[in-house]
């Protein structure tokens, strides 16, 4: 259902001055504003809507309950435990956001101000309002199918270069994915990298992706976006960005640059999509761009091989001589991470992250590209409270005293030092995408849980009586039974790790952080999990989709997670591309979608 940009604002700030004048009223005030009762409200949240029970007494917020939700358990329960009881205490809906849990805080005081509205009397008949709403035109020059930062930096883009856009966002707000990001950004040749005295050169750059990225890369998308990403950087730096000490470091979580070049928001992704907003905004005061929440893309309109507009779900058909997709990866569709890459997977990615994108360029005649790879992590552990969604994971960096084995019993790596992109690779090619973490009760005695965020084992605990994801067993035998493993694999896997102990060797070469694995035995049933894809459509350099002729498709372009990071940066997880790219490609494919819509030309090449 479609909303206006500007109009939500609107709507947002009567919203907050009315419950100004809540907190101001009380049972001497000579006019209610809200009528007792007990009301309830629903707004979309990271798995699903969140929906919540507002009681009203004498103009005062008096509770506020979650009644429902489909939020991941761990992640979620600081919001949920947090924020009701803080619009309570305020008696208002203006409280801090939770950090790590932004969606469902954003959730829950969405859905509070809907019951509100309910409260004060009114019937908000949202298809009604979109009537009597006029768009500032409904020709637009380009439309730009996703409102993530991708698609964000695309309007701004395309609309200073002279273009009317349409940008349409099925969300609520705009942000998309990197609005739980971390927020780094990476670039060679940088200002912040200058005033640190470290010297580097796009040459550098290009070969840490090479040498990482294991020559799947296309050079030429590699090559643009390095001479584009130490800009995007610096913009972010120009537009009042905090990065902190403003020291570039290497990456915390992923295989090591050769030069530091890793550059963090301290923000995170909402302190970069906050940034960028309010340049939007200016372009829809001007009249040169409009902004579509709530409002989804159904297909796209091919005449004689161009992509000419788009329909949404309600039918409603807008036509233009350019469109951008911007719709983000795929990892919250089942369906396509089991056809394209796992049998067993489990998913960070928010739900609205559908690959939408994929079928809508497919359908005009693109070529996917790098499907095949995707750099899950490891150590999900697939509880059925969540099913597809992640929830709980192993420990698996520098945990004492355990072996991983995959489904067939067999060790492949060092499980106390190794680099992160092993690990990745392992639960990657494992058989079913199953790797055990076996260990005894020596473990479990003088160990931290082994589950993250588990208290005193009482989670693992719990999922051992549920007898799906954790098991216990008083031999090998009893264990390899339990988890349909092969008895003689399992048992001389142990029996060579134990050997290798007494001998001061190890198959896999580890030394640290091991004893023998006796006595009673259990065994932690873990599976990847994913967060960003990396496969896409073939793109130029000039961000238009490829067709099977290597031709660009005639009003086509992309950006963003959809363009697959694996194009640009190859088979590794490569510190700060993913948001960068936003940027980069961002501005790429909106100032020629707008040259192409008004001139007929391509200008960035």
């Amino acid at each position: 259902m479609k909303r206006l940009y500007r109009r939500l604002s609107a709507l947002a700030v009567c919203l907050m001055m009315t419950l100004a004048l809540s907190a101001c009223s009380g049972p001497s005030s000579s006019a209610s504003i809200y009528k007792d009762g007990t009301y309830a409200g629903s707004a979309k949240g990271m798995n699903g809507d969140v929906t919540v029970e507002v009681k009203i007494a004498s103009d005062k917020i008096e509770s506020v309950i979650v009644t429902d939700h489909k939020e991941t358990p761990g992640i979620s329960d600081p919001a949920i435990e947090t924020v009701p009881n803080a619009i309570v205490e305020k008696n208002s809906t203006e409280v801090d956001i939770v950090a790590g849990a932004t969606f469902t805080s954003e959730a829950i005081i969405n859905a509070v101000e809907q019951a509100l509205e309910k409260a004060s009397g009114k019937t908000v008949d949202e298809n009604k309002e979109d009537e009597k709403q006029t768009l500032a035109f409904t020709d637009p020059d380009v439309i730009v199918i996703g409102g993530g930062f991708s698609g964000m930096n695309a309007a701004l883009e395309a609309s200073t270069n002279g273009a009317k856009v349409m940008l349409i966002e099925k969300n609520s707000d705009l942000g998309g994915s990197i609005r739980y990001a971390g927020g780094t950004l990476s670039g060679a040749g940088t200002k912040m990298q200058e005033a640190a005295g470290i010297e580097d050169t796009e040459e550098n750059f290009i070969a840490d992706i090479e040498r990482m990225g294991g020559g799947i890369n296309v050079p030429e998308l590699t090559a643009k976006h390095v001479s584009k990403a130490a800009a995007a950087v610096d913009w972010m730096d120009s537009l009042g960005a905090d990065f902190g000490d403003r020291m570039p470091t290497q990456p915390g979580s992923y295989d090591a640059f050769g030069i530091p070049r890793e550059h963090r928001v301290s923000g995170k992704g909402l302190e970069m999509v906050a940034i960028v907003k309010p340049l939007l905004e200016e372009k829809v005061n001007e009249g040169v761009l409009e902004i579509l929440l709530n409002t989804e893309v159904k297909d796209i309109i091919i005449e004689e091989g161009a992509v000419i507009g788009v329909i949404l779900t309600d039918g409603t058909e807008y036509r233009s001589k350019s469109v951008i997709l911007a719709t983000g990866g795929y990892g919250h569709n089942e369906t396509m991470l089991h056809d394209y890459n796992f049998e067993n997977v489990l998913t960070d990615a928010p739900e609205f992250v559908t690959g939408d994108g994929y079928t809508f360029a497919l359908k005009a005649g693109a070529v996917l590209n790098n499907m095949d790879y995707l750099p899950a992590y490891a150590g999900g552990v697939p509880v059925s409270d969540t099913g597809f969604v992640h929830s709980v994971t192993a420990n698996n960096t520098g945990y004492p005293n355990t072996i991983w084995v995959d489904a067939e019993g067999q060790r492949h790596m060092n499980e106390f030092e190794n680099l992160d992109s092993q690990k990745k690779a392992f639960w990657a090619s494992a058989p079913h995408n199953i790797v055990w973490m076996i260990f005894d009760q020596k473990v479990v005695d003088n160990q931290e849980p082994i589950l993250k965020k588990d208290e005193n084992w009482k989670m693992f605990n719990e999922e051992l009586a549920k007898g799906e994801v954790v098991f216990k067993a008083d031999s090998v035998e009893e264990l390899a039974k339990q988890i349909n493993m092969d008895t003689a694999a399992l048992q001389a896997t142990i029996d060579a790790y134990n050997e290798g102990i007494e001998t001061g060797t190890d198959p896999m070469g580890r030394t640290d952080e091991r004893t023998p694995i006796d006595s009673t035995l259990y065994a932690v049933k873990t599976i990847p999990y994913v967060m960003l894809t990396k496969g896409g459509p073939l793109m130029n350099t000039s961000a238009q989709t490829l067709d099977k002729d290597a031709q660009p498709i005639p009003g086509l372009f992309q950006c963003g997670e959809l363009t697959g990071g694996a194009n640009v940066g190859g088979g590794a997880n490569i510190g700060g591309l993913a948001n960068t790219s936003c940027i980069v490609w961002g501005k790429i494919a909106g100032i020629n979608a707008a040259n192409y819509a008004l001139n007929g030309t391509i200008v960035e090449k």
